[in-house]
């Protein structure tokens, strides 16, 4: 029978206060996103991977002295915050389509490319009209 590693009490404090930070930017990161500021999001945005990784390598280091580094509650607060990450992701590439949809209304792409309709000027296609 395998045996399950003990969660120490130093190693859930220390991964419950990761947690909380990571919850912590996650709260930044949306109020950066209300706020519309393209700087603050940027900055935001920094300051969650930085904790991300931070997170990782301790992570990492309770794993690789034999404990197990979370519990069922911190597993679950972290897919809470993942689900807020992915929530957060989807508005933002929502926001890309709208921008993307309304660019193209606003400046279309223009019909005669180098490359793309060769022989479709008026003349050529004046001249393939009697073909």
């Amino acid at each position: 029978m395998a045996q399950v590693a003990p969660v120490g009490d130093g190693v859930s404090a220390e991964m419950g206060a990761h947690v909380a930070d990571i919850e912590a930017r996650l709260s930044e990161l949306d109020k950066a996103f209300a706020t519309g500021d393209g700087d603050a999001i940027a900055h935001q945005s920094q300051q969650l991977q930085r904790t991300l990784a931070e997170s990782l390598v301790a992570f990492r280091k309770a794993e690789h002295a034999g404990l197990r580094p979370l519990d069922d509650a911190l597993r679950l607060r972290l897919k809470l915050a993942q689900t807020r990450l992915l929530a957060q992701q989807a508005a933002v590439h929502r926001a890309n389509a709208s921008i993307d949809r309304t660019l193209k209304v606003l400046f279309p792409t223009e019909e005669n490319s180098t490359y793309g309709n060769l022989g479709q000027s008026p003349i050529a296609k004046a001249l393939n009209a009697y073909r």
